[in-house]
């Protein structure tokens, strides 16, 4: 409603937003969508508030250690509101380069405006101290305990850290840490049905967008657009905000004009309008999904887009409503740890014991996507992880289970073989492509003898 559409500070919507996600534990782009929508900010305002909030979630480990260093009490006496909102100042005078005292007294206002008088004095202690002597903070020893040390200077769970170093070693852990704590570009898909690549440049030149030519095809990396703008090139149905690793599973299923795909696991849709698309809207595309909110997303994404060949349906993707497809796509539900650039709370929702427990979800599936497949039919199977459990070992199992089906190198004209694994599957990480972390694999059923 307008009435509550009322003059706010953005810091003050910040730290409800903050308050919420960490008092419910709540999604962070949920609760910020919420904030930005239901208060008018200029947008220069939404961006530093979005920037706030995510940021904050993202960095709290670092920002709290920081405050446990500098706090005399015990831990559990300081009040969480007041404990957030110096996580907030921190960030603010840490990250954003935002001046001191800019970030000290509007974070006193705020606490102040919410009756935390008898901390008003501890926070303006706190950071101050922070502020004159910032490098007083000790932080864990890199050689007596390298997990710790990275956990908090990066800002991980501890597991992450140690799991990530027992894989991929401690050098490619600090980078891949690193590389995740970095905002990402946009990306945007091009509905190529609607408007060719050079138009949409075009289009976008004539609009003051700042962009580069994406090494994904049909991709654009967008490093400065306005809100207005962004917001008017998408209702006209003439883009895609996805990730360019999000891309290449459409990419390698080489779909043709005419043929039957089902997509299982579809919704909000990025793959399966990815997949129409490429087929010049003509063919069929099923698109399955468990949750009907999540499917009416994806028919959002389609109305959207104009187009006519894909057909979302409310669907179990073991028990998908087809008989046989020339593709089937299992974007796999997945841990989740190749995208925490953009999803700044994942790396906080989620335990080791996930993994393990979704091994036996997507192995279940891809052994039901399998019998969906013609023969000379292609599946792919993907993920947003870059956890081998949930990728190479489950890939391993379905085709020792199922020789009939083999592996087809990803490498081709379209697919760059810096994101192809010498197995041939498809392998992008945020340190070394500068997009999500993910995995694609294609295999192809053969005829029986």
């Amino acid at each position: 409603m307008e009435s509550q559409k009322r003059k706010i500070s953005p810091r003050a919507v910040a730290h409800a937003a903050v308050s919420r996600i960490e008092g419910e534990n709540a999604y962070t782009d949920i609760v910020l969508s919420h904030y930005l929508e239901r208060y008018e900010l200029p947008e220069r305002d939404r961006g530093f508030v979005t920037e706030l909030v995510r940021g904050t979630v993202r960095w709290k480990k670092r920002l709290d250690w920081i405050v446990d260093q500098l706090f005399s009490g015990k831990k559990d006496q300081l009040p969480p509101p007041v404990r957030w909102l110096l996580w907030q100042a921190l960030y603010q005078i840490n990250f954003m380069k935002v001046p001191a005292f800019a970030a000290v007294n509007e974070s006193i206002k705020i606490a102040r405006s919410q009756k935390q008088h008898r901390w008003l004095g501890v926070m303006n202690g706190i950071l101050r101290t922070f502020v004159r002597q910032p490098e007083a903070i000790k932080f864990p020893d890199p050689v007596r305990d390298p997990v710790l040390f990275l956990a908090v200077t990066e800002s991980f769970p501890e597991w992450i850290v140690d799991r990530w170093i027992n894989l991929f070693g401690q050098d490619e852990t600090r980078v891949l840490c690193h590389a995740n704590n970095v905002s990402p570009v946009l990306s945007v898909r091009v509905n190529q049905h609607k408007i060719s690549m050079p138009d949409f440049a075009d289009m976008l030149n004539q609009y003051d967008v700042l962009f580069q030519v994406s090494a994904v095809p049909g991709f654009y990396r967008i490093t400065s657009i306005s809100y207005d703008v962004r917001s008017r090139l998408l209702e006209q149905g003439l883009m895609t905000i996805q990730d360019e690793s999000a891309g290449l599973p459409g990419l390698i299923a080489q779909a043709q004009p005419g043929q039957t795909i089902a997509d299982l696991c579809a919704a909000p849709g990025g793959k399966s309008t990815h997949l129409a698309e490429l087929m010049h809207d003509q063919g069929c595309v099923l698109s399955c999904d468990i949750k009907k909110q999540r499917v009416q997303l994806l028919r959002n994404s389609v109305q959207r887009l104009q187009l006519t060949s894909v057909f979302p349906v409310v669907a179990d993707a073991r028990r998908a409503p087809i008989h046989q497809a020339d593709i089937v796509v299992l974007d796999a539900p997945c841990s989740g740890l190749g995208v925490l650039r953009k999803k700044p709370d994942v790396r906080w929702k989620k335990q080791l014991q996930d993994i393990f427990e979704l091994q036996a979800i997507q192995q279940d599936l891809i052994e039901s996507a399998g019998s969906l497949v013609r023969a000379n039919g292609i599946l792919i199977y993907s993920t947003c992880t870059v956890d081998p459990q949930e990728n190479e070992r489950i890939v391993e199992k379905f085709l020792c289970n199922n020789p009939d089906f083999e592996i087809v190198n990803a490498h081709t004209q379209k697919i760059p073989a810096a994101f192809v694994t010498p197995h041939g599957f498809v392998r992008t990480w945020p340190h070394k492509h500068d997009m999500d972390g993910s995995f694609a694999a294609k295999m192809i059923k053969r005829k029986q003898p």
